[in-house]
């Protein structure tokens, strides 16, 4: 009886501690202490950043799909920048028509996507957009992948594979 008891007691912890792993990968730390109108705020923020994104950087590159997490980190980024960034994505549309493309809000969003910084953190590298553009011929550079001299040579087009 003492090893069954061990035995729900291990599963019991190996399921919480799935699950508050996960909750961490999917929610800023900011949301761990928050109330329940706060997480559901913060959701409803986060969907509309997500799917404002979409809108505002469409057409996106080939084979380019926005990251959810990547889309976490950038509002948190943005939020914590630029205090009045939530009232300001609240009143941006829906829908963003010509006039609101060269708004500062979506200014704002767009080169967050594109250049992966806010403000003077850096969010993502490796996912930020700017690198998709060239991604058939150049790959973001973070260690040299050559020999010396490398960098002199022209580089080898890739296409069809993103």
């Amino acid at each position: 009886m003492g090893s069954r008891n061990y035995s729900g007691g291990r599963r019991r912890f190996l399921r919480t501690q799935l699950v508050l792993g996960g909750g961490l990968a999917v929610c800023p730390v900011a949301l761990l202490h928050a109330t329940p109108e706060q997480v559901k705020d913060a959701e409803q923020r986060l969907g509309k950043f997500f799917s404002v994104s979409q809108k505002l950087l469409s057409p996106l590159p080939l084979n380019t799909r926005l990251d959810e997490r990547v889309a976490i980190r950038l509002l948190a980024a943005l939020n914590s920048e630029y205090p009045s960034f939530p009232q300001q994505l609240d009143l941006f549309p829906d829908n963003p028509g010509p006039g609101e493309m060269d708004s500062p809000v979506a200014l704002l969003i767009v080169s967050a996507w594109y250049l992966g910084v806010v403000g003077k953190q850096l969010v993502t590298y490796e996912r930020a957009l700017m690198y998709r553009l060239t991604a058939d011929v150049l790959v973001p550079r973070s260690y040299c992948d050559g020999k010396p001299g490398a960098w002199a040579s022209a580089p080898k087009p890739n296409l069809g594979r993103v």
